[in-house]
């Protein structure tokens, strides 16, 4: 049995020309990085992170990725998809890239200790959720504080959640969350709702759900006694305390790209990409939460990356 514990990457020599340099160690990147090591392509993956995963390390538990039966420790997942990419020969270094240069048939990834060059690229810098900004958010996400709720709304059955937002995404996930919890609050700062009309009926005939308006969250006061949120009526100033056993925050995500704005075709700061994963350059390609698409999931962010990495092959190929 492969032990999939051990990296056999060496020093990384940053002269070379490689086949193909993959921004960003999500599991688009990982899987891509896989795919390609296996194909043979001299692969490299740039991760500014010291631990590659991307939002995965960030999530507590996954219960959705198939092939577990049982919750994994979303660290634990990162950790497996880099230890096996490494196995077939994917070579990481963990650098922030500061700019690049995607024009020509030689591909230039600047960082702040070198400049490496590729054939081609894979952007796999993925999306960062919109944060609240508040007291606590931080110390409690991934243990509280959420922004899946495909991911992680099956773990409050009959429990009390609240979800920050008023747009289309708050109001379809706390429909899926009402398939678990017992009791959802969505909480939003104003009267009105940027949701579908539709979806804000379905919500106003959920009876598990109540709507909070005019409303900010202040702070997020969790502790192992008890969790409950400080509350601030935006019109009166009147402050309020609420209790819950977690928090999904949907008000919106950036896409991580402002490195392409410039070089790239976007939609709303997405890559826009072909059925194939190419961006509007040659040569580049793009794959996981970073693209304009519906579905933002661990199981679709690497079957884009499996199918991109496939497509670099057959174009390194016929090149």
């Amino acid at each position: 049995m492969f032990d999939f514990n051990v990296s056999l990457s060496s020093a990384v020599d940053s002269s070379e020309v490689f086949d193909l340099i993959i921004i960003g160690g999500g599991p688009a990147g990982l899987s891509a990085g896989l795919y390609a090591a296996r194909y043979k392509l001299k692969t490299l993956m740039i991760e500014k992170a010291a631990v590659a995963g991307g939002q995965l390390t960030a999530t507590e538990w996954v219960e959705n990725y198939p092939g577990f039966p049982e919750p994994v420790l979303g660290a634990k997942l990162a950790k497996d998809m880099e230890a096996q990419a490494r196995f077939f020969g994917l070579e990481i270094v963990n650098e922030d890239v500061t700019s690049v240069k995607l024009e020509g048939e030689i591909k230039e990834i600047q960082t702040p200790h070198s400049i490496w060059k590729a054939k081609t690229v894979l952007i796999a810098t993925g999306s960062s959720p919109k944060l609240l900004n508040v007291p606590g958010e931080k110390e409690f996400s991934g243990h509280g504080v959420s922004y899946c709720a495909t991911c992680d709304g099956p773990f409050y059955p009959d429990k009390t959640v609240a979800v920050v937002g008023g747009g289309n995404s708050a109001f379809e996930e706390s429909l899926f969350i009402a398939k678990y919890a017992a009791k959802i609050h969505i909480i939003h700062r104003r009267d009105s709702f940027k949701a579908d009309p539709i979806l804000i009926e379905r919500v106003k005939n959920e009876p598990k759900i109540e709507i909070i308006t005019d409303t900010a969250v202040t702070e997020i006061a969790f502790t192992d006694e008890e969790r409950k949120l400080k509350l601030k009526n935006l019109k009166t100033e009147a402050e309020s305390e609420l209790k819950v056993d977690g928090i999904f925050i949907f008000i919106g995500a950036n896409p991580n790209t402002a490195l392409f704005k410039d070089q790239l075709e976007l939609e709303e700061g997405y890559i826009v990409t072909d059925r194939e994963h190419h961006t509007s350059l040659e040569g580049v390609w793009a794959a996981g939460d970073v693209q304009a698409k519906s579905l933002r999931q661990v199981a679709t962010a690497v079957g884009d990356g499996a199918l991109a990495a496939y497509k670099i092959h057959k174009y390194l190929d016929n090149k």
